[in-house]
């Protein structure tokens, strides 16, 4: 059995298919649009293994240390803060993000889940 937290945030953010065909071969949707900066609020949710019922890692904390600026100077927005550019899908975001948290939780499991303006998006486990 597994025990997770879980830590649910968003932020704005700015990003492009630079290689987007200009349409999907299987369903002929247009595409090339998004070879374009957009914008997207991308919802991110975090699952992180507990060791015990008793939540050894407290909600708040944890996701005040992921994205509270005021904590660590050196960032300015969530993208800096874990490296995201405005080439990087919402895969590559999760797995930035990821990285970030088993960095300093190398002995957790770790799930992220990054979704575009809370709908469509991946998860990185």
């Amino acid at each position: 059995m597994t025990i997770w937290a879980i830590v649910r945030f968003q932020f704005e953010g700015w990003h492009r298919w630079k290689d987007a065909p200009e349409i999907d071969e299987k369903t002929g949707y247009h595409l090339d649009f998004l070879r374009n900066i957009h914008r997207h609020i991308f919802h991110v949710e975090i699952w992180i293994s507990q060791k015990h019922n008793e939540r050894d890692i407290e909600y708040l904390s944890f996701k005040n240390w992921l994205i509270d600026p005021i904590q660590d100077t050196v960032y300015t927005t969530v993208q800096d803060r874990f490296g995201i550019t405005e080439e990087d899908s919402c895969e590559t975001m999760a797995t930035k993000i990821k990285k970030f948290i088993k960095d300093s939780y190398p002995d957790r499991k770790v799930k992220v889940f990054v979704f575009e303006d809370g709908e469509n998006g991946a998860c990185v486990e």
